[in-house]
């Protein structure tokens, strides 16, 4: 019995034809348990917060299992048999390819406007730049701190007298008018400076500030379902027009002919147009999660589909009809699924082991996380002291934080820098207040410069002084100390004569800054807002709710960053070295 027809094609029933439909198939059932075990891997570790994986959007990298496992069946499926029905050949072709090209492209432009945000914020919160305060807002601006229009008489010694809370307005804002109100803050900002780099650097954050808008999850997912309509729209009239892929009857062979050239269209503008802008933009932009990477290698697998298959098909007539083109197809479901989902799998699994290692060690002393940070004993000192030699050190510390921009963490960074710069203010301010003062004249800050040391680097503790006000009436302080030394402990070094306690009010001259930190860094409706427990952000808005603004207000916020940037972004950044 012959086992090829007249084109070459291998006849159906024969035992070579049962053959490969066997290899094919078995292939085919591993290659079902290998997307669906590692996407339901990939689902679990992603609610580890330290994997990483949350920062691909689950949603989109969802999207992108699904198109690509129908891509790959399609591939398998026509590789396998040579008569199947052709109108599911067709909407499985149409929804496969569309939802993967939208998606690939959607994620590429997230990432262009995250990564540049996060750049941008990076760079302003690094230098002392004016434009990054006119950027805070001060009591006054705030909805949930809302300064009253009472004068503070002499009598006043405390912020508590002046300052009215509104624990209502710290959420559940409209997204467009958190995106309006932020675009409109930039801009305020961006017009007060008047010329140089940092004009240029704010109309870019502008720019980006407004394209935000298009990449939350309700517009990215707009966008993507409008896809899968555009999908089944074009599969539906082609069904109607053209007898070969009708539904009844149903015809189960068809070829690569004006079918599928609405498809070619579509994926065509993305292969030619939209894909290049979207890797040009990619291309000088660093993540630490590899998505950059990710990106790349499936626009690079979407053209390399397109042009395999047309060419196979279409060129290569008589090979195509011993080993069809949609071979490649299927190739190409399986390598996009890889970088997107099994490589970062992998390495997420190994990240949180370290993760894992390091608290491990932490939490086997009995220590609280305050100490672990701060060095404290333990077997994995040696981390921490390089840890806190990074926060120590000014130049190395800028190395750190552009490292956190790339793992999109520039907010926990510029918390960390408000946060020094509100302990320097509030120092001196403290300095300044009559009410704690007996002794202005006389105060002499010579022997303020002891600061106890961390058991773990004698380098790390300190308290720099630096250039006295030659008027010898003002006693101005230029405090560097640790973000691992609270503003309480920095206070009490330098004003032991003073009766400071965690019930000590913040003074009024630092206020604003204070509000500031809250607004951009607690407020849940700001693009730059830290992500913090649950449970602590009540504590805080009872807090405030109390009028309890204490000096220590902002410790388990900043011990929380510091553990994040510390078992996260250190634990990234020490490899990457």
């Amino acid at each position: 019995m012959p086992q090829l027809d007249e084109d070459g094609k291998l006849i159906k029933g024969t035992v070579a034809y049962n053959i490969r439909v066997g290899v094919l198939m078995s292939i085919y059932v591993l290659y079902v348990f290998y997307v669906v075990g590692t996407f339901i891997m990939f689902l679990v570790k992603a609610r580890d917060k330290h994997s990483g994986l949350a920062q691909r959007n689950v949603r989109m990298i969802s999207f992108l299992v699904v198109s690509c496992f129908l891509m790959g069946t399609v591939g398998m499926i026509s590789t396998a048999f040579w008569e199947w029905p052709a109108f599911l050949r067709l909407w499985l072709t149409n929804i496969s390819y569309i939802v993967m090209y939208s998606t690939v492209a959607v994620r590429g432009f997230k990432h262009i406007v995250v990564s540049n945000l996060h750049n941008i914020t990076n760079k302003l919160a690094s230098g002392n730049n004016p434009g990054f305060k006119n950027m805070m807002p001060t009591t006054n601006d705030m909805g949930f701190l809302k300064q009253s229009s009472r004068n503070r008489n002499g009598s006043q010694s405390s912020i508590f007298s002046n300052t009215d809370f509104d624990n209502n307005d710290m959420g559940g804002s409209d997204e467009k008018k958190i995106v309006r109100d932020l675009d409109k803050q930039v801009r305020q900002a961006s017009m007060r400076l008047e010329s140089g780099p940092e004009m240029k650097m704010y109309k870019q954050l502008q720019k980006y500030t407004r394209l935000q808008r298009y990449t939350t999850d309700r517009a990215i997912m707009l966008f993507v379902v409008g896809h899968l309509i555009l999908a089944l729209i074009i599969s539906l009239i082609v069904n109607i027009l053209n007898p070969q892929f009708s539904i009844s009857p149903m015809s189960m062979e068809c070829r690569m002919i004006w079918g599928f050239l609405p498809l070619v269209a579509v994926v065509a503008i993305y292969c030619v147009f939209i894909m290049p802008v979207v890797a040009v933009k990619c291309w000088k932009l660093k993540d630490a999660y590899g998505i950059r990477n990710d990106l790349f290698a499936c626009t690079l697998m979407g053209w390399f589909c397109l042009i395999m298959n047309t060419v196979w098909d279409n060129v290569l007539g008589r090979i195509a009809f011993i080993w069809s083109g949609w071979f490649f197809t299927w190739i190409t479901g399986v390598a996009i699924h890889t970088v997107a989902v099994t490589i970062p799998l992998l390495s997420a699994i190994r990240h949180s082991r370290n993760v894992i290692d390091r608290m491990h060690g932490a939490s086997t002393l009995g220590t609280s996380m305050a100490a672990v940070i701060a060095g404290a004993g333990g077997h994995d000192l040696s981390k921490r002291s390089e840890y806190n030699a990074i926060l120590a050190d000014p130049y190395e510390y800028r190395f750190f934080c552009d490292f956190a921009a790339s793992c999109f963490c520039s907010e926990m960074t510029a918390f960390i820098d408000e946060y020094q710069a509100l302990k320097s203010l509030t120092v001196i301010s403290l300095g300044s207040e009559d009410i704690w003062r007996e002794d202005v004249d006389q105060l002499e800050p010579n022997y303020m410069a002891r600061m106890a040391t961390n058991g773990a680097d004698a380098g790390i503790g300190y308290l720099a002084l630096a250039n006295r006000n030659a008027n010898p009436n003002s006693k101005s302080l230029r405090l560097q100390t640790p973000p691992t030394v609270s503003i309480l402990e920095t206070a009490k070094a330098v004003y032991p004569q003073y009766n400071l306690n965690e019930q000590t009010p913040f003074p009024v001259a630092a206020m604003d800054k204070l509000v500031a930190i809250f607004s951009v860094f607690v407020n849940s409706n700001s693009y730059t807002a830290v992500s913090l427990p649950s449970g602590m952000v009540l504590r805080i808005r009872e807090k405030l709710g109390k009028s309890e603004l204490s000096l220590t207000i902002l410790d388990e916020i900043k011990e929380e960053v510091l553990n994040m940037l510390y078992f996260d972004v250190f634990t990234r950044y020490s490899k990457s070295k």
